[in-house]
């Protein structure tokens, strides 16, 4: 039975937490409301659209009448649809050549999270399970894995492939090339495939056991995490058992990697640029509050061609390696060198990577517009991240009362699919009449389907 798995976002102030277990509600009024609408107007062209693994691509795409394919969606696709993908699995790559545009991305998304298997059939170099040829495209909450050299390859081929993003996905157990193909869970550019891309993001995926054939001993390692073209966003991912965790080369420059979980890597973060397309820099790249655990080779490394203008923050590096290698005269500032404190530390994704209360790395913070400001982020990403962010608000009809007396707890949440009142599963929102006879604090906390949170309290008194 799979078990959760959380870390601790840095990037917001909050804890993100990936749920393998994480499950929408099918019985909630609004997902009753669009089976309804998506029944009665079966022949419309209503933006959200499903795929099923029982679905026929002869079907107009509603609830009821699934197509059975990604790729047939992407055939249709607009910008500003969604794609909802039903649970099951779906066996075969993927390539998908419709864009969206500035403000209105195509999104292919798990309906559950994790829920949808992606499994790819293809092998060898620059094989992928998906691979994006559009521009303004996300994909997110699916589980991938395959005999595939890649896993998701955001500029696949073309010139136009930028401002995409892979959000919450589960990339895990591929076996790829051991040659300087090589191959990765999610990467920003394929092949040669770099001059003109850019700003495409990697946010909230779970990266576990990316490794080359028979170890590749001499050869070149896989990768979790590559990033291959400028201004692209790095963030509250988790890597663990990759060849090189977080790696940039190629055209990679104004990267900003933030906030990410490192565990059991051979290299964890590579800042730098090299071969095709030839003569870039590396620079004004970002690397702070990171948590690097037991790296088998240098924890964080600048190699290749990098400028003088990178920063690296406040990042917590422990066990095995813990040396950083920075070039140009560059040293790392506020770095901890101490036990992150994990509330479970497996070396596997059935781990606990959140951070305990008395972690020496829980309370740092970097602000998301210091983040994208650091490398120039675009709009896009920055939407995409406040629009998965979850928010909780607790009010108490009355805060102080006798004892026999009552109060109403009203809450409500904002991008949630879950959320508890003192721990226990509540609606996402809603009120209770409380009649406590102490002193009581009620808090809510919400979960989006990214698995961040957010929490509100509020406190009735208790006076004789």
């Amino acid at each position: 039975m799979l078990k959760r798995i959380k870390f601790a976002s840095l990037l917001f102030g909050t804890t993100f937490q990936l749920w393998t277990t994480l499950q929408l509600s099918q019985s909630t009024q609004a997902e009753l409301w669009l089976q309804a609408n998506d029944a009665v107007n079966e022949e419309s062209s209503s933006a959200v659209r499903y795929v099923g693994p029982k679905g026929n691509d002869t079907n107009n795409g509603s609830y009821t009448r699934p197509w059975a394919t990604i790729q047939h969606a992407d055939a249709v696709a607009n910008p500003g649809d969604k794609v909802i993908v039903l649970d099951g699995i779906y066996k075969g790559d993927v390539v998908l050549a419709s864009s969206g545009a500035p403000g209105k991305p195509i999104t292919y998304k798990a309906k559950n999270k994790w829920k949808a298997k992606l499994v790819g059939t293809g092998s060898g170099a620059g094989s992928t399970v998906i691979g994006v040829n559009g521009g303004y495209i996300v994909i997110q909450d699916f589980d991938i894995t395959g005999r595939n050299a890649n896993g998701i390859i955001l500029a696949y081929s073309g010139s136009i492939a930028s401002h995409n993003q892979a959000i919450g996905n589960y990339v895990h157990d591929m076996v790829v090339p051991c040659n300087s193909d090589s191959g990765t869970a999610i990467e920003t550019g394929g092949g040669d495939n770099y001059s003109g891309i850019s700003h495409n993001d990697m946010i909230g995926n779970l990266i576990v056991n990316i490794t080359p054939y028979g170890g590749c001993p001499g050869g070149h390692q896989a990768s979790g995490l590559f990033a291959e073209t400028p201004y692209s966003v790095i963030a509250d991912n988790i890597v663990i058992n990759a060849g090189y965790g977080i790696q940039s080369w190629h055209a990679a420059s104004n990267v900003a990697i933030v906030g990410n979980t490192l565990v059991n890597n051979l290299r964890s973060i590579t800042v730098g640029a090299g071969d095709s397309p030839y003569g870039r820099t590396n620079d004004y790249s970002l690397v702070q509050h990171n948590i690097v655990y037991n790296s088998a080779s240098t924890a964080i490394a600048e190699t290749g061609k990098t400028g003088s203008h990178n920063k690296y923050i406040d990042n917590l590096v422990y066990g095995g390696d813990i040396s950083i290698s920075l070039k140009n005269g560059l040293k790392a500032t506020g770095t901890i060198n101490a036990d992150p404190k994990f509330v479970n530390n497996t070396g596997t994704a059935d781990g606990d990577y959140a951070l305990r209360a008395d972690s020496p790395g829980r309370w740092k913070r970097l602000s998301l517009d210091e983040a994208m400001m650091a490398v120039g982020a675009n709009l896009v990403t920055q939407t995409a991240i406040e629009a998965i962010a979850p928010a909780a608000g607790v009010s108490a009809s009355v805060s102080a009362i006798g004892p026999g007396q009552s109060s109403v707890i009203t809450w409500t949440t904002k991008n949630a699919v879950k959320a508890t009142l003192n721990g226990a599963a509540v609606p996402l929102s809603g009120s209770i009449v409380v009649r406590p006879t102490v002193t009581t604090s009620y808090k809510v906390v919400a979960k989006s389907a990214t698995g961040a949170t957010d929490w509100g309290s509020a406190t009735v008194s208790v006076h004789p």
